[in-house]
């Protein structure tokens, strides 16, 4: 029996990081599965039992969640398996010796780009040969934690066989969305992301391009041949390097047409708010793009210098002009506060919120950024003394200790709102999308029911805002010592915000199943909220980007 290897992770979004590895493997020969990941260890360990895999390889996305990891290994060797454990993911490549450190029964990380690196793993278990000078591996030797070098990063994308789809059915999905990757890497160094790190480490151009033609013909095969009909370009960056960016997203629309596909699919891209140009975003637009996922992270000016955006204010409001005026639904990534924020520039972070959404166009989303391995920001809070928690868990404390108790609340007081799945910004995103989705065969929303959709969103934001203006205005009139979030003024407003959360809440999915039974749809729509296209994180803060 040819050698095999069982790779687990999230599914979300398809996770075609998973994917590429799978169909590299299977590329060369060996056997390859994957196994959604749970945190009760017993159906990956009788998997791992039933298909005796040489290689069992996790996709470690999120940081915060190395602990439970290390609980689901423990139990697979508890189990007996014998099998080579490797992990891989933005986190291990970056802090591989803490992840080897705390998770004993992982043989070896696999750093950065993994196909090439996996396949040579298989290759050198299958012959019996030592795979400790690997490229791009980092393992045990002795006492020490050993990091070879990196291999060089693949320069031509469209050398990797297309990622393994063959378990999917598209056509079972609420709308039929799949992922697609027309890129890996970003040229922008912003203090909070780990992505430029990634890439950067090994090598080669910051932003790779697939070739127009490729991407679309494989967008092509998955509408013909699996059913889907909805796209989500898992791009970084769709438009970043300028010039070059807008001639290959151009192409690109002009290669979708090409293929037929202009009048029979839908895609979102992600970009950031200055790269929102009216030419390009038009020509897309004739394409099939429907959404746009946008990162403003802050509304505030010195907020973003500090994360080093490298933009103001005033271009979020901007891009939101031009998406409205093609008629396009968007949502934005938005950090509340950063390591350095003051009262002052979280109130100033509100009232941006008010004038970019307050007409409830988007839902208005937001967290705090945290310091993930990788980042300019963890060197940053190092450098400065201020970085605490754990490797597993960093964390800081705001230079204004009343900033900690707000953030305490707000966490609190918007937790289901913000970072649930059934919570209420994530249901109101998908009505938000549907309400302007243009596919064809799709019946569009009414005129009164998109009016309706956004009076929905706006009640959603102006409750929140109004919240959390009153939140700091108490702050900041009170000593920090004296501030309780349990109790008194705060408990009342929470008390008060999530009341309101629950009335919107019921509002809205009344008024979603009506939406849906009025045009002869499914009133069920849980599949839309498990395969989200609002790019949603699973982490509770700021997630470090799925690649």
């Amino acid at each position: 029996m040819t050698a095999g290897v069982l790779l687990i992770g999230f599914q979300d979004q398809d996770n075609l990081g998973l994917r590429y590895l799978l169909s590299s493997v299977r590329h060369a020969g060996f056997r390859g599965e994957i196994v959604t990941y749970t945190a009760d260890p017993a159906p990956i360990c009788e998997m791992v039992a039933r298909l005796e895999p040489d290689v069992v390889g996790f996709s470690l996305i999120f940081q915060y969640m190395a602990p439970e990891f290390g609980r689901v290994i423990e139990a697979l060797r508890a189990a007996g398996c014998r099998a080579h454990i490797t992990i891989g993911g933005h986190y291990p490549s970056f802090d591989y010796g803490e992840v080897l450190q705390r998770i004993a029964g992982a043989d070896s990380v696999v750093r950065f780009e993994g196909e090439a690196t996996l396949v040579e793993l298989m290759e050198r278990l299958a012959s019996g040969r030592d795979w400790r000078d690997i490229l791009g591996i980092a393992y045990r030797r002795g006492a020490e934690i050993a990091a070879n070098p990196l291999r060089p990063a693949i320069d031509d994308l469209d050398s990797l066989p297309e990622p393994e789809r063959g378990d999917i059915d598209y056509r079972s999905r609420d709308l039929s969305t799949a992922s697609l990757l027309g890129s890996r890497g970003c040229p922008w160094n912003c203090s909070f992301c780990s992505i430029r790190p990634f890439y950067e480490a090994q090598g080669g151009r910051l932003r790779r391009l697939r070739a127009p033609r490729a991407v679309a013909e494989e967008m092509r095969r998955i509408h013909v041949e699996r059913g889907a009909r909805i796209f989500l370009f898992q791009d970084d960056d769709f438009l970043a390097t300028g010039a070059r960016a807008r001639d290959w997203a151009s192409a690109l629309a002009d290669e979708i047409l090409r293929a037929g596909l202009g009048n029979r699919v839908a895609f979102k891209i992600s970009c950031r708010s200055d790269e929102v140009k009216a030419p390009v975003i038009e020509q897309l637009v004739a394409a099939g793009l429907t959404h746009v996922y946008m990162g403003v992270e802050s509304g505030d000016a010195e907020g973003l210098r500090h994360m080093n955006k490298m933009l103001k204010p005033a271009q979020h409001l901007v891009a939101g002009d031009v998406l409205r005026a093609v008629d396009l639904s968007f949502d934005f990534g938005f950090m509340l506060l950063e390591p350095y924020s003051t009262l002052e520039s979280a109130l100033t972070n509100v009232d941006f919120l008010d004038a970019f959404v307050g007409d409830g166009w988007s839902v208005a989303n937001f967290c705090r950024t945290l310091p993930y391995a990788g980042t300019p920001l963890k060197a940053q809070l190092e450098v400065d003394g201020r970085l605490k928690g754990t490797p597993f868990e960093p964390d800081y404390d705001f230079l204004d200790p009343r900033l900690d108790r707000f953030y305490d609340w707000m966490l609190a007081t918007f937790r289901q709102r913000n970072f649930s799945n059934t919570g209420l910004c994530h249901i109101l995103r998908a009505l938000v999308f549907e309400a302007h989705l243009k596919l064809p065969g799709y019946r569009s929303f009414a005129a009164l029911d998109r009016a309706y959709t956004h009076s929905l969103a706006a009640r959603c934001n102006g409750y929140a805002l109004n919240t959390l203006r009153s939140a700091l205005d108490y702050c900041a009139r009170t000593p920090a010592e004296r501030i309780e979030i349990d109790r008194g003024y705060l408990a009342d407003l929470t008390a008060h915000e999530l009341a309101e959360e629950r009335k919107l809440t019921a509002q809205v999915l009344a008024f979603f199943v009506s939406v849906r039974q009025r045009s002869g749809r499914a009133s069920e729509f849980a599949g839309s909220f498990e395969n989200s296209w609002t790019a949603a994180p699973r982490d509770i803060e700021a997630a470090v980007p799925i690649n």
